[in-house]
């Protein structure tokens, strides 16, 4: 069976344009760390600013999405037709206030953006694996 014509070639090269962008931002353009990167039970953690929210919005419309797009891939439902509605009220206000953003949004929000990777650490003792 042929299934060549199943692909799209715009589409991948649009996929594959976006990804390159994301590898350059993880690995080589971000080099800044706000203390509001860290895990919440770090003790130098502390919630992001309004401007930190806004930085990494736009770090995600550098990568190619729009907000509408960012809302979605953080499942954020509103009966409102501005699906960027709590985005906005995440980043309003003075730069340096704390925003209202939940840290289970920013730490997603911090990984789609390539921000922050997130990482399972095995315990090096007293760890086995369930098999069924």
């Amino acid at each position: 069976m042929d299934h060549s014509n199943d692909i799209d070639e715009q589409e991948v090269m649009e996929s594959f344009r976006k990804m390159k962008r994301h590898v350059g931002i993880v690995y080589f353009m971000n080099t800044l760390r706000h203390d509001s990167y860290r895990d919440i039970d770090d003790p130098n953690y502390r919630d992001p600013t309004n401007a930190e929210v806004v930085e990494v919005i736009d770090t995600m419309a550098f990568l190619g999405f729009k907000k509408t797009d960012v809302a979605k891939l953080l499942g954020i439902r509103t009966a409102s037709k501005d699906k960027t509605k709590t985005l906005r009220k995440w980043c309003e206000g003075e730069p340096d206030a704390l925003s209202s953003i939940p840290y289970s949004s920013w730490v997603h929000l911090l990984v789609l953006s390539g921000k922050k990777c997130l990482v399972n650490v095995v315990p090096e003792e007293g760890w086995a694996r369930n098999l069924p």
